[in-house]
């Protein structure tokens, strides 16, 4: 049997923080794959002898946003990429929520700036009778650079003004739900749900990432949340090999979408120990299914 040359994408740093890398490892490798990683601004291998390409923890490429498409191109040239780059473009400008609303998933209630837009934040917020809000831009991660504001403290107009310096520009009101609940997110590999989490702040927080020191443990969806995730997930025109869907109550406290993550999303593989296991069978799957075609073409 031959033994298959998979990629698995990450980036510079974080080294602590990618468990989910090390167990997709271990799984590939015990069903006769090899995965070495590679730092997808690093130094590139020939992509032609792989016979897929994961992208899993490159968690800077909103830096390099440009160059990252560029380079998922590339590499698609050359061999399997999952997931592919038509997919991760339109993810990866958070615009895609916009797109999402329109076919009916509910998502936080956002005003979207462009650079050439005059907007006064104070006015925007208080018609919407928004006390706090956060201002983020469309083309971010990890709560990276999102500011928190209140209205009437002179506070918005700058934080806008340094999110436009970077690209487009989003205001949602701030969720106090947040700092209480944090985040569920669902995750599904190969249009399956596999498990979820729930993700929570640290004490004084609202962020629930673990750069700012969120936690994460196993949770439960119910029938709300998966119906929500797959409005979502129906509206992509190909299955994900990976996504996760992150909910949040918005500020009726009806359930909405936060972000659906197709990139680069951990996954908390080490929260249900079969699915490493999954996403591994998932991509010698797809390449199986990819060796078939070809030969009946």
């Amino acid at each position: 049997m031959r033994r298959l040359r998979i990629a698995i994408a990450t980036c510079a740093g974080y080294d602590d923080l990618k468990v989910d890398d090390r167990l997709l490892q271990e799984a590939l490798a015990a069903r006769l794959a090899y995965p070495p990683q590679y730092v997808w601004d690093g130094e590139q291998p020939e992509w032609g002898q792989f016979d897929a390409c994961l992208i899993r923890s490159t968690w800077d490429y909103h830096d390099k946003h440009e160059e990252f498409l560029a380079w998922t191109r590339h590499v698609a040239a050359g061999t399997r990429l999952w997931n592919p780059p038509e997919l991760v473009a339109w993810n990866s400008d958070k615009a895609y929520l916009r797109e999402l609303a329109a076919a009916g998933v509910p998502i936080v209630p956002t005003v979207w700036v462009e650079r050439v837009d005059e907007i006064d934040t104070e006015v925007a917020l208080r018609e919407r009778g928004w006390t706090e809000a956060v201002i983020k831009p469309t083309v971010d991660l990890g709560a990276k650079n999102l500011h928190r504001v209140r209205a009437g403290a002179g506070e918005a107009q700058p934080a806008l003004a340094a999110v436009l310096e970077r690209g487009k520009a989003m205001i949602q009101p701030f969720l106090p739900s947040l700092e209480t609940e944090g985040e569920l997110s669902l995750i599904y590999i190969d249009g399956e749900l596999s498990h979820a989490v729930r993700k929570r702040p640290a004490a004084g927080d609202f962020r629930v990432q673990s750069i700012w020191g969120g936690t994460f443990e196993p949770a439960e969806a119910g029938l709300r949340e998966q119906e929500i995730a797959a409005l979502a997930l129906d509206h992509l025109d190909e299955v994900p090999l990976y996504a996760r869907v992150d909910l949040v109550p918005g500020p009726d406290g009806d359930l909405c979408l936060i972000e659906l993550e197709l990139i680069e999303p951990n996954l908390y593989l080490v929260t249900r120990p079969p699915a490493a296991a999954m996403l591994a069978e998932a991509v010698l799957l797809r390449i199986d299914v990819d060796a078939d075609r070809d030969v009946l073409e």
